[in-house]
């Protein structure tokens, strides 16, 4: 059963941001003399953000392709996250599913339930760089403590406050660091017909994510250790009627929120018409460029005693219809070295999971890694191991939509949700 432990040791979360010391493994990659020695062709779903995300993929694709003549990696890059999911899905029930995926941690215990994701276990408890993984990086591979090594992430992912710190200056006001002082901050710095105060996002699941770490911080466990589902308890629905009313009472967030998804927040806030955001660590390059000093972070807020950063890894597994699984490792092990983590982790706003890595320059002088890596002891995430998490993320995003255009009440919103936690529906 699930518990209330996602949150990383304080002694484990600065061991994991490279403030204890660790060996850098020699050489720019990781890979270990290729195992591999006949002609394979290997099919790899992974998704991309945007069209520089993409091009990073293809490039590190044709990196591996190049630094060996045995496999031959071909790439689909041209989903988002949630819709590689689904293809992954239908493409496994009907006998076409790809040898490498690529996941976030809330779909790996689903993909292992259904069959699909081989734990890489064998393989990598063989490896010789097994070692340069931190204990909490283990815990996430694994997914479940009984559980053997499942997939190979290669960069996690914090979530912090973005605010326009410009616009709190000239209004007076200081980041806000709990929750009540974050909505009246949103209502207060909201300028009608100029910018709103909160960029809130109504479409898919990831819609209500940043809110999962508000709900943690307030004592909600979504699933307690005897498996009973919390989310409809009156700690939770407050929670919820507060950030729903940033839309439909306070005005706060922006007319187009229903609607908004990834790429309308960030033009939203790149264009000024937002004063604040809870999103990754890896929007930073894009609002950095764009905003400049004009943007600055801070943690989440919280709605209780005990802070909550969520904290989501990412990476790749092989799935079980896969027939060179081998050739398909050296491949997971070359997309976890040194090159490619610094282009598609590090560059675009992510930190990586390996001691060897986690001294880079761009993270140590980066001023959002920086609030991530101070408070990394926060860092958490919901239970996605639990048996009808994938249920609720894929099924809750339409209830939102109906929450926000108050078609039905914030309480009956938690109430379908825990429904769902439950595996109703």
């Amino acid at each position: 059963m699930p518990d209330d432990t996602g949150v990383a040791s304080r002694r484990t979360a600065l061991k994991t941001l490279g403030l204890a010391a660790a060996a850098m493994v020699p050489g720019r990659g990781f890979a270990q003399a290729p195992a591999v020695r006949k002609k394979v062709s290997l099919a790899f779903w992974t998704w991309s953000d945007n069209p520089s995300h993409q091009k990073m993929l293809v490039d590190s694709v044709d990196a591996f392709n190049k630094s060996q003549s045995f496999i031959t990696v071909a790439l689909d890059a041209g989903s988002r996250t949630m819709e590689v999911q689904q293809k992954v899905l239908v493409a496994f029930a009907a006998g076409a599913a790809p040898d490498i995926a690529g996941a976030v941690q809330t779909h790996i215990q689903d993909y292992f339930n259904a069959g699909i994701l081989w734990p890489i276990d064998p393989l990598f408890q063989k490896w010789d760089q097994k070692a340069d993984y931190f204990p909490n990086i283990l815990a996430f591979m694994r997914s479940k403590p009984e559980q053997p090594i499942l997939y190979m992430p290669q960069r996690i992912l914090p979530y912090i406050l973005y605010y326009r710190a410009d616009w709190f200056d000239a209004a007076g006001l200081k980041p806000p660091a709990t929750y009540d002082a974050f909505i009246a901050a949103a209502r207060q710095i909201t300028k009608p017909g100029e910018h709103a105060g909160y960029a809130m996002r109504g479409v898919d699941y990831y819609a209500v994510q940043p809110i999962e770490p508000i709900w943690g911080s307030a004592g909600v466990q979504f699933v307690t250790a005897d498996g009973k589902v919390d989310f409809a308890d009156p700690t939770a629905v407050t929670v919820t009627e507060k950030w729903i009313g940033m839309f439909t009472k306070d005005k706060s967030a922006q007319a187009s929120a229903i609607s908004d998804g990834y790429p309308q927040l960030f033009s939203l806030m790149e264009r000024g018409g937002a004063a604040m955001w809870i999103y990754g660590t890896h929007a930073n390059p894009q609002l950095n460029a764009a905003l400049g000093d004009r943007i600055q972070g801070v943690p989440t807020p919280n709605a209780g005693q005990t802070p909550r950063m969520l904290a989501n890894p990412e990476g790749d597994f092989i799935t079980t219809s896969c027939k060179e699984k081998e050739a398909a490792f050296e491949f997971l092990q070359f997309m976890g070295s040194a090159d490619p983590v610094g282009m598609l982790a590090i560059s675009r706003g992510y930190l990586p999971v390996r001691k060897s890595l986690s001294n880079d320059p761009r993270i140590q002088g980066n001023r959002f890694f920086k609030i991530a890596t101070d408070h990394a002891d926060t860092w958490w995430t919901p239970p996605f191991s639990w048996q009808n998490w994938a249920n609720y993320q894929n099924k809750i995003a339409p209830y939102w939509q109906q929450a926000l255009r108050q078609e039905i009440t914030p309480k009956q919103w938690n109430e379908q949700a825990a429904a769902l936690l439950r595996g109703e529906g």
